[in-house]
């Protein structure tokens, strides 16, 4: 059960900018760059974890320095009635970075990232079509991100 809900502030929504900038920053810089104490920063983020507003603390990577510079975008459809199953077994996929439940073409929009073309063509065939429930699917491979939020 989640905690009640609370009103998040201008304080609140200054605190998440400057932590999703870079969730490593010291309690004590961003007390400084708000002008609050630092036992502020620390319960307001306790108190934003709790009620669910932050989710987690993560990593923010540079998938081409992996080795990941193939990306394609996979409109899915599953067959009826399997939809959450086949969402929730394709996000266990390593590269499979995000599963979007759609409306308009398909029922799932996944992005996928790979080593190479061939690579990815290899995931889409053995590791995507294999999930069951997968009715069938349309390959959009990415030439040139201008803007990927990884």
């Amino acid at each position: 059960m989640r905690p009640a809900a609370y009103k998040i502030d201008e304080l609140d929504v200054r605190l998440v900018e400057i932590l999703q900038k870079d969730s490593s920053t010291p309690a004590v810089k961003i007390a400084g760059m708000l002008k609050v104490t630092e036992g502020t920063v620390r319960n307001r983020i306790n108190r934003l974890r709790r009620q669910g507003v932050i989710r987690r603390f993560t990593v923010s990577i540079d998938p081409m320095a992996l080795g990941q510079g193939a990306i394609a975008f996979v409109l899915l459809n599953a067959a009826p009635g399997r939809t959450a199953e086949v969402a929730k077994r394709l996000a266990l996929i390593d590269v499979v970075a995000e599963v979007h439940e759609t409306h308009t073409y398909g029922d799932l929009l996944l992005k996928v990232r790979a080593k190479s073309p061939s690579d990815l063509a290899d995931i889409i065939a053995s590791r995507i079509k294999a999930v069951p429930g997968v009715a069938g699917t349309q390959v959009i491979t990415v030439l040139n991100a201008w803007k990927d939020g990884a």
